[in-house]
């Protein structure tokens, strides 16, 4: 099964693969980005989101939640190894992040990577038909009339949310003198004014709380409107992503590597060069003669 999105829109294929209760591979392509969700008997157990979108990706997601470290991450990420386990699997085994937690973070993986492929006007997808096991590590498959109908809400409401924030990057963070009770909140408010603690980066507090962008932002906005929070604009220079801080970060220690092998090259050759002008000059042998001969 195969086709473009234009001619057959991206709900109608996840409801007619979980309709028929189908195993396999959905691959949607669009926006320059490819997504492959997996199926077992109908319903999502995985996503592999493009490797080009690293914020996607979910060690990065729990690097940004502070579940791993930078260098937690990286030695991880060598464990894979090409065509090897994958990082969820390999946490769990090592007892880095609980079962729990990966799960909950792969299901918001789903959520995202499915919220995102519903923008996609023009586009491909493909379905192909194979046994798929879900993994002891990921949670439970998830079924996608859910997920759409969540995916609907914030293709409506996402854009009006939004504007009520700066339309660039920007901070928040809690008011301090405010006095709150915390039982007067919804649950995602609750866990959002907790996350406000960990970072005042928008996004690394959603990751936190283990939301949406939507259902961040949505939080983010009713807590703004009970003047609870406080909203600064960010510099544009003044952000990093933190994916491209990895990469940065790896490049930067090969080049240290580089550096530090050519340094003991100039280091063995210069020693080299000293035995061979002083050990073996024609001045050292005739000393070396001369004593061996006296002795």
């Amino acid at each position: 099964m195969q086709g473009k999105i234009a001619d057959f829109s991206i709900p109608d294929i996840f409801q007619l693969v979980s309709s028929q209760g189908k195993s396999g591979s959905l691959s949607i392509s669009g926006n320059e980005r490819v997504t492959i969700f997996l199926f077992s008997g109908g319903r999502i157990v995985d996503v592999q989101p493009d490797c080009r979108e690293s914020k996607s990706l979910l060690g990065t997601m729990l690097r940004d939640a502070g579940f791993l470290t930078d260098s937690d991450l990286r030695r991880i990420l060598s464990l894979q190894g090409p065509g090897g386990k994958k990082i969820g699997e390999i946490l769990v085994e090592k007892g880095k992040v609980s079962k729990e937690v990966v799960a909950r973070y792969l299901a918001l993986q789903i959520k995202e990577s499915l919220f995102d492929v519903l923008t996609f006007r023009e586009g491909e997808y493909r379905f192909e038909g194979f046994a798929v096991r879900p993994a002891s590590w990921g949670g439970e498959p998830i079924r996608p009339d859910v997920l759409l109908m969540e995916g609907m809400q914030f293709l409506d409401e996402y854009p009006r949310y939004r504007s009520i924030f700066p339309s660039g990057d920007f901070r928040v963070a809690r008011k301090r003198q405010e006095r709150v009770d915390p039982y007067a909140f919804t649950e995602v408010e609750r866990i959002l004014w907790k996350a406000l603690d960990f970072s005042e980066d928008p996004d690394r507090v959603y990751r936190k709380a283990c939301l949406t962008g939507f259902e961040g932002i949505k939080g983010l906005a009713a807590l703004l409107q009970r003047g609870l929070i406080e909203i600064s604009t960010m510099d544009p220079g003044e952000r990093v992503d933190p994916g491209k801080r990895l990469r940065g970060e790896i490049r930067s220690r090969r080049r240290f590597d580089a550096i530090r092998m050519a340094l003991w090259g100039v280091a063995v050759a210069a020693a080299a060069a000293w035995v061979y002008r002083g050990l073996l000059s024609v001045e050292w042998y005739r000393t070396f003669t001369a004593w061996v001969d006296f002795f």
